[in-house]
């Protein structure tokens, strides 16, 4: 780039105006700053984000003679017009800025409010959002700034990255919890700014003709590593499109024990701080799926989408316990009763009704988690049209007998459990 275009951010989008970016600037500092310039730091990984482009970089402002600058992550809507269509980018970017803008202000609003042990730090701090549907952008600050880094996609967590996680969610959840209960007219009001991205009616045509190459690839898992068992009647039954599509809607609009969920809870949306290589800290990114449901779909999907059966084998019950124990616990804190609100009980028997959604959600990630960066899907997309999805996401069946078993695993692990 010339030395000019870093003195503006409109070639990233028309949104990131001086002007904007300079009050962005004076509300980060608590001081009247004029931006000045901007610097690229680096790309995210490839195969990190499919609906939309993001990059890394240093915003410079001025004050009194005085130069401060913040780094931020920025995410900004596809400028391709079929990929921004056929990916629906302008829902995934509303939802998330509504996230940010509305909903995480006034939940972290309420926890201030209250005497807890641990407030809720786990999010990235939002600097600067904007949404029309055509220019949306999300700037939030560079967590990495903390030490926080990605793990490895590829690889199942370990037990001690999925005890963090499900604190992590178990302590996010019971905001929800304890608002809806202690101000529930309020709790109503912040659910209006979130909708289904996914799962809904209207966007079965969306998605039907992908959910079908998916089904077929898990079904095709388990019938080579597990030939001629009962996982492959139980796949087979249960891997119908259509049927279970509508299964889906149904979890995600059953608000009986709602929170606002993060909706996408696997590896990568989670950063983590270590120490002597255990994770001690992390933050939740990405709430462009947030939906208000049942807190058990975060739950099963962590188990779907992040771990492998050796960890379940030796730690899903003892896991599935800490996260009701931390839940509870911070429930009480926050001035409500988790046994009138959310019982053991009644979240086991949630777990049993909906880890399905779990299972249905991995056939999706498994295939584009294990996907090593140089294959990933790629993002050169012609025209101006929407497209089917299923045009761009041609999956294939797993390649490697380890592919394999991370997705047939997820099926004996709900046929063994009882959940399909």
């Amino acid at each position: 780039m010339v030395e000019e275009n870093f003195k503006t951010l409109l070639q990233i989008s028309e949104a990131l105006t001086n002007e904007r970016i300079s009050k962005a600037l004076s509300e980060r500092f608590k001081e009247p700053m004029i931006f000045t310039h901007w610097e690229y730091v680096g790309e995210t990984g490839k195969g990190d984000s499919y609906l939309s482009e993001v990059i890394r970089i240093r915003i410079y402002g001025n004050a009194n003679g005085i130069t401060k600058h913040v780094q931020v992550i920025l995410k900004s809507i596809p400028k391709n017009l079929c990929r921004r269509l056929t990916y629906r980018s302008d829902e995934f970017f509303k939802n998330e800025i509504n996230f940010y803008q509305h909903v995480l202000p006034a939940l972290l609003e309420f926890e201030a409010s209250k005497s807890v042990s641990e407030p809720c730090e786990n999010f990235t701090k939002l600097f600067f959002a904007y949404s029309d549907g055509v220019n949306d952008v999300i700037c939030l600050e560079d967590a990495g700034l903390e030490n926080f880094v990605s793990a490895v996609r590829q690889d199942g967590i370990d037990y001690e990255h999925c005890k963090i996680i499900l604190k992590t969610l178990a302590k996010y959840h019971s905001l929800s919890f304890a608002m809806r209960d202690q101000q529930p007219d309020d709790f109503d009001r912040l659910s209006d700014y979130i909708f289904e991205t996914y799962y809904d009616p209207r966007l079965w045509n969306w998605y039907r003709k992908f959910f079908k190459r998916i089904c077929g690839i898990a079904i095709d898992a388990v019938e080579k590593e597990y030939p001629n068992t009962i996982y492959v009647e139980k796949i087979k039954e249960f891997a119908v499109p259509e049927d279970r599509y509508k299964d889906m809607i149904r979890a995600t609009r059953d608000r009986t024990n709602c929170v606002i969920s993060h909706g996408d809870s696997w590896t990568n949306n989670f950063l983590f701080k270590y120490n002597n290589n255990v994770p001690v800290a992390t933050k939740i990114i990405d709430f462009q799926i947030s939906r208000c449901a049942s807190p058990v779909l975060d739950v099963c999907f962590v188990f779907s989408a992040c771990t492998e059966q050796e960890l379940r084998t030796k730690y899903y019950d003892k896991l599935i316990d800490y996260y009701y124990e931390v839940l509870s616990q911070r429930i009480t804190e926050l001035g409500s009763d988790p046994n009138r609100l959310y019982s053991y009980d009644t979240y086991m028997m949630e777990l049993k009704k909906y880890s399905y959604f779990g299972l249905l959600f991995s056939f999706e990630s498994t295939p584009m988690i294990i996907l090593p960066p140089e294959d990933a899907i790629n993002m050169e997309m012609a025209g101006d049209q929407k497209r089917d999805i299923d045009d761009f996401w041609t999956l294939p069946p797993f390649k490697t007998k380890e592919g394999r078993l991370r997705e047939a695993n997820n099926v004996v692990h709900c046929v063994d459990k009882g959940f399909i």
